[in-house]
């Protein structure tokens, strides 16, 4: 158990990951990523999908707790910053990477692939990590 919950610093992190990663490609190789609009939009589906899936796991196997970011992190060694695990912050991860991947699915399909999609998503990339992240700071069982 302390493993699957110590899993559950990667439901943030997965996202953020694949997002910088395509902007420092973004950045390297803009006429050629501008270009793979598929390929991207594939990793940034996956990278919800993957995020959606633990936080699935975690919730089915009723993994509770509460992960301190200064056992991973130098950065965060003085602060006191904590994620919280419980079974609602479990269903709004999952409910917000099922509704962003129909959102960038619909993107995919509606809007014109040419200059800026890929900026569009990496900054709804960023924005979902973002928002992942602060679901998972906030403990919602404390305000119910």
């Amino acid at each position: 158990m302390e493993n699957s919950i110590n899993l559950s610093i990667l439901i943030p992190v997965i996202p953020l990951g694949i997002t910088s990663f395509i902007l420092i490609l973004l950045v390297s190789f803009n006429r050629t990523i501008n270009r793979l609009t598929k390929p991207v939009s594939f990793l940034f589906v996956f990278s919800l999908l993957s995020s959606g899936i633990l936080s699935a796991y975690l919730y089915l196997e009723k993994i509770e707790g509460e992960v301190f970011l200064s056992n991973y992190l130098k950065l965060f060694e003085n602060k006191n910053l904590v994620l919280h695990l419980n079974s609602l912050n479990e269903k709004i991860i999952i409910f917000f990477t099922l509704i962003m991947t129909i959102i960038i699915g619909s993107l995919f399909y509606k809007l014109p692939r040419k200059k800026g999609y890929v900026s569009l998503l990496i900054g709804i990339g960023f924005i979902s990590s973002s928002i992942i992240f602060a679901v998972m700071s906030l403990n919602f069982s404390e305000l119910i």
